[in-house]
């Protein structure tokens, strides 16, 4: 039941983001469900692998995935599918403590809550890389083909 709760209030925050990009119809409710998928995966994956890197990394791949291919059938710019998408696992809190117990001159817990929300970081941004590059070299390829297949015909 608690992480239906989650997945719920991940759709309600990231269709406020969208909102924000001044989405509305359709586009707003794709941007929204693309945040669910986000954490509805990041949920699953942490059930399945208890690597909190791992876990991040695949979530945010499935939410790139997810992203890519919203933008390609819309037609939008992916950007606004992707930061609506990913914005349920931005690592705020670990942040908040890390800052917290830097200015509390906390030395311990500011390393332990540093590394957290760097690792995190990190994660999400080795899997948009990923699922990007893979986009843009399937595109480059795709296009390649398109333009010497029209090129044999003439």
């Amino acid at each position: 039941m608690q992480e239906m709760i989650q997945i719920a209030a991940s759709l309600i925050g990231s269709l406020g983001f969208a909102a924000l990009y001044n989405l509305h119809g359709k586009k707003l409710w794709i941007a929204g469900v693309g945040g669910m998928i986000c954490w509805g995966s990041y949920l699953g994956f942490l059930a399945l692998i208890q690597n909190s890197f791992m876990t991040n990394l695949l979530a945010t791949v499935a939410a790139t995935t997810y992203a890519e291919m919203m933008a390609r059938i819309q037609k939008t710019p992916v950007t606004v599918y992707l930061i609506s998408a990913i914005i349920p696992m931005v690592p705020g809190g670990t942040l908040y403590y890390t800052m917290n117990y830097a200015i509390a001159k906390e030395g311990d817990l500011f390393y332990s809550y540093g590394q957290k929300t760097l690792m995190i970081a990190a994660a999400m941004a080795g899997g948009i890389m990923i699922v990007s590059s893979f986009f843009r070299m399937y595109s480059q390829i795709r296009g390649y083909y398109k333009k010497r297949k029209s090129c044999q015909k003439t």
